[in-house]
């Protein structure tokens, strides 16, 4: 056998599962001029039996492989003109303290033509943690798999013993020995495949890249500790791209030491994912590894911070996450079969990230300063693709800006594409008249085979419309200008806005669930217009027809609160898009928490190549509603005077007085929309968001009733005369 997996179960709380899980969705918007020019170009490759090696026509790389399923029952490497086998990259760490590197499995899929020494290929490499296998979610006892001794981080740093090899093997050597329960293996527990993600990129394996997929130190098949954020994560998958460059050593399997090249590598490395795997390719980029030549990442995070807390405020009721996310992707730190047993440094360091995250309640702090990528982008060498959905309220747009801000930092070439949907890959959506795989093809064969077709050049921004979802494209990011408008105060006529937090609980209890007077369940947009008058404050603006915003809009306003001494007392922003919160109009709606997608339809099929299922081209599909929640953001009244980033939010060492005014921004999330004629921008200012920044403990309970209302309570005032709403637009005009 290739190898033995093993490895501990560790349950995480139930939400856990869904606020990074990746979303395979895909859609997109297309016309029948778009429909056949895709037909064409995608079933146009060109195959030589004879020589296979990568052909390139119209910018793009041909099919020219027969497709073989890795999932097929009776799968093998012989005969197939894919190649598949694992390996198992080594560290330079020892995080688990067994006294040697950890080592990385990770599972290779190249093409044969490109073992038999035809051509080198290029690679796309995934490094998605779930892939693995993730353990067991819990939601009762996470506290009882957590060992409350303290752990020093330093000890993850030693240096592992490294591996003196015994021998090598070519990859055809290990291609013939490889067994497909390598990959094809069922996670304890969960009964999941393992790697679960090997098929995404079948689309570009037949064009003749080569795929690998590998979860990291610590997860399920490779060593050491699942560390969720830190450096060391990081360069565990950094070494990956470094064997890819023939820069380190891996083995065949994890015992006997027997090293293999990859030898039909040309050295040029994509990295992409969604979510988490979208994560770590931008991690990645800030080291400047040699070979890595470009990222795509979608919905991914560049700080931690971010995604976790919000300006000072935690977004959950525990201020701890990575902690359970690491524990979520820990099959490696069991120490047998059925995943019971844990080790006691990795429950250990469990139990300090967990306590370190709670001691911050929101505050930046050293804990989440290491898990911040977007701070030095010194290092960063290669170009990025950067995707993100509108509509994704799990890992929200600020992340890819951060991203981009720190690609535009580092003068490396980097593009933004901005779509309708949530939490969500692109794989058949059309943008600006191409199919997403089809874009994605020409930026790959460009930086990874240096086919000159020019899409290094494509716009910097292209963002889907919410009026016609046609693509608008923009020349600049990060370059706004704002504008301001007065608000009604026929709706607003009070100088002063008061807010108390009481009623919030019981309110939601109310409204999940319910439906209207057709049977439809109300979702969040519709929710904050109907929250008590107690509960918020609301701004209504008629702005000019068909107004686009663009960029980061920014809430200006000064508060006070009578409880000075508190933290984590969330001031939450909302800006919606309605006529009279009666009449419907359509818009493309997510009807979920974190997890949701716009629902979308097939437009069209198309076919693939080499030999694989079609392609479906897909629209996104409006529903009706009474309002649209277009951007949101969230402060802790703790933390006053910050900045967009989020390091200015330290905890505050000079203690507030009540009643006393501060003045605050309150920073929404990074967008792009359309105000149709007869529609109105309200902005609804709140205090904790059931729906995000979810923090009552007395709810999650279930203690809150109709008639016992929530003991997480706070208030805070307004001055009216110091708000202001600025709208950012783009210098110029967009390109249609």
């Amino acid at each position: 056998a290739m190898k033995k997996k093993t490895g501990r179960r560790i349950r995480v709380l139930a939400y856990v599962t869904v606020c990074l899980t990746v979303l395979s969705g895909c859609s997109g918007i297309s016309s029948g001029k778009v429909i056949e020019q895709a037909a064409s170009v995608m079933s146009s490759g060109v195959t030589n039996e004879e020589e296979k090696k990568p052909v390139f026509k119209d910018g793009m790389a041909q099919p020219i492989l027969r497709y073989t399923d890795l999932r097929d029952a009776d799968y093998s490497n012989e005969g197939s003109d894919i190649l598949r086998f694992c390996v198992y990259v080594e560290t330079d760490h020892d995080t688990d303290s067994d006294g040697k590197a950890d080592l990385v499995e990770a599972l290779v899929q190249v093409p044969r033509a490109a073992a038999e020494g035809g051509f080198r290929a290029a690679t796309i490499y995934d490094p998605t943690p779930y892939g693995a296998g993730t353990v067991d979610e819990y939601e009762d006892k996470s506290s009882e798999l957590m060992n409350p001794v303290p752990f020093d981080y330093k000890k993850l740093y030693e240096p592992g013993e490294k591996r003196t090899p015994k021998g090598s093997m070519t990859t055809l050597e290990a291609a013939e020995e490889a067994d497909p329960e390598s990959w094809n293996y069922e996670v304890p527990y969960s009964g999941n495949i393992g790697y679960s993600y090997a098929k995404l990129y079948d689309y570009y394996l037949v064009r003749g890249f080569a795929v690998v997929e590998a979860g990291g130190i610590g997860t399920y098949g490779s060593e050491g500790f699942e560390l969720c954020g830190m450096d060391l994560e990081r360069d565990a998958h950094k070494c990956v791209v470094e064997w890819l460059a023939g820069d380190r050593v891996a083995y065949t399997d994890p015992y006997n030491d027997i090293e293999i090249e990859a030898e039909w590598s040309n050295g040029n490395v994509a990295m992409t994912g969604c979510s988490y795997g979208g994560t770590l390719p931008f991690e990645v980029a800030t080291t400047g590894v040699k070979g890595l030549k470009t990222i795509i990442p979608i919905a991914g995070i560049a700080s931690w911070y971010d995604y976790t807390n919000s300006q000072g405020a935690p977004l959950y009721l525990s201020a701890s996450y990575a902690d359970m996310l690491a524990s979520f992707n820990s099959g490696a730190a069991f120490i047998d079969d059925d995943w019971t047993v844990v080790n006691d440094d990795y429950a250990s360091f469990l139990w300090q990230v967990s306590r370190d995250q709670d001691d911050s309640n929101g505050d930046y702090a050293p804990v989440w300063a290491e898990r911040d990528y977007s701070l030095d982008s010194s290092k960063i060498n290669c170009s990025a693709l950067i995707v993100h959905g509108l509509n994704d309220f799990n890992v929200t747009t600020k992340q890819s800006d951060l991203m981009a801000r720190s690609f535009l930092r580092a003068g490396q070439n980097f593009k933004l594409v901005f779509h309708q949907n949530g939490h969500s890959f692109l794989d058949g959506i059309v943008v600006n008249g191409e199919l997403w795989q089809e874009i994605m093809n020409k930026w790959l064969s460009h930086y990874l085979y240096d086919v000159e077709n020019g899409i290094e050049n494509m716009p910097t921004v292209s963002v889907q419309s919410n009026v016609d979802g046609s693509f608008r494209t923009y020349d600049t990011w990060a370059d706004f200008e704002y504008e301001s408008f007065e608000y009604d105060t026929e709706v607003n006529p009070d100088d002063v806005s008061h807010i108390d937090t009481t009623a919030i609980a019981s309110n939601y209890m109310n409204y999940e669930g319910s439906t209207d007077d057709l049977g439809r369940e109300l979702i969040r947009d519709n929710y904050y217009l109907s929250m008590p008058d107690s509960t918020k404050a609301t701004y209504v603006f008629e702005l000019p027809d068909n107004y686009t915003i663009y960029g980061v809009p920014e809430v200006h306003l000064k508060m006070s609160t009578r409880n000075a001494g508190g933290d984590g007392m969330v001031v939450s922003a909302m800006l919606m898009d309605t006529i009279d919160e009666e009449t419907e109009f359509k818009a493309y709606m997510t009807k979920g928490r974190l997890w949701d997608r716009v629902p979308v339809k097939t437009t069209y099929v198309t076919e693939t190549g080499g030999g694989l299922p079609d392609t479906r081209i897909k629209e996104y599909v409006k529903s009706n509603t009474t309002a649209k929640l277009i951007t949101y953001g969230h402060t802790d009244l703790a933390n006053y005077g910050g900045g967009y980033d989020g390091k200015d939010y330290t905890k505050h060492e000079e203690e507030m007085h009540a009643g006393e005014y501060y003045d605050y921004t309150i920073f929404l999330q990074p967008t792009s929309y359309t105000f149709e004629p007869g529609h109105k921008a309200v902005l609804v200012i709140t205090g904790w968001d059931p729906y995000r920044a979810f923090l009552d403990e007395d709810y999650a309970a279930g203690t809150v009733t109709d008639s016992v209302d929530s003991a997480y309570t706070y208030s805070f005032n307004i001055d009216n005369s110091s708000f202001e709403l600025k709208f950012p637009v783009q210098k110029g005009n967009a390109d249609q």
